[in-house]
């Protein structure tokens, strides 16, 4: 029983397959226009059901995904108040360092 699990039986089935896949046309439809018996071609079609006829090899690219700006939510400004009664609006996006110097200034 080798000659039934041939590799080149193998191609034959995943061919038809995949010639079926591209024609539209039913099981029942492609076997009988191709001279095939419909409960053998349904067996290949089960059997070979996540098999490739062609090997793709993959290639990987590199991607950066970025926030969309329009779609982030604005951060709240940071607000100070002193209590001479004074109050200073902050950007929240304000570096760090930038802001630890002002606070130093202030204090």
């Amino acid at each position: 029983m080798t000659g039934i699990n041939s590799s080149s039986h193998r191609a034959n089935c995943l061919q038809h397959i995949s010639t079926w896949h591209n024609t539209g046309l039913t099981q029942a439809a492609y076997c009988r226009k191709h001279k095939l018996n419909p409960t053998t071609f349904n067996g290949w079609v089960k059997r070979y059901r996540n098999a490739s006829p062609t090997t793709t090899s993959l290639t990987t690219i590199p991607v950066i995904i970025q926030p969309d700006p329009s779609t982030q939510p604005v951060p709240s400004p940071i607000l100070l108040h002193h209590t001479n009664g004074w109050q200073l609006h902050v950007p929240a996006d304000v570096p760090l360092n930038w802001l630890g110097r002002l606070l130093r200034e202030l204090a």
